[in-house]
């Protein structure tokens, strides 16, 4: 009968921590979504912005991520709701369990600064936040 209920226990655990990455899964894939739809709208005029690279080092993504969700609002798009609703969902909230550091690890690790990464036109910053968030999922599956 104990050893019935510690695998119920168990099979539910496993459930219920596959419904946490499911969820945040499908966040991501919406995300992606509503960026490829806010690329559409975005008057690409020869902007320049501080874009992070891909090489992101350990405990960095998140940095990474909060610099390019700083640049987003001097996109030139002109769906400024669904700009708005971008920025929103770049929070580093609906990124919590993409990187395996620990609160701490990130604390203590000096990331790169936005104003140190390279200057990219705005076709080329979509293109890496898209490039970022799919890098993003893949680390969830």
């Amino acid at each position: 009968m104990k050893l019935l209920v510690c695998c119920l226990l168990a099979i539910t655990c496993c459930v219920l921590a596959n419904v946490d990455k499911v969820k945040r899964t499908m966040k991501l894939t919406e995300v992606l979504k509503e960026l490829r739809e806010l690329n559409k709208s975005v008057a690409h005029n020869g902007m320049m912005l501080n874009t992070p690279t891909l090489d992101i080092e350990e405990c960095c993504f998140l940095s990474a991520l909060e610099c390019f969700r700083k640049m987003v609002p001097s996109l030139k798009a002109k769906q400024k709701k669904l700009q708005r609703k971008v920025i929103k969902n770049l929070s580093p909230l609906t990124f919590g369990g993409v990187d395996s550091c620990s609160r701490e690890e990130r604390e203590n690790k000096v990331c790169q600064g936005c104003d140190s990464y390279p200057m990219k036109d705005s076709r080329e910053f979509v293109k890496k936040l898209e490039s970022l968030l799919q890098k993003a999922m893949t680390r969830l599956v």
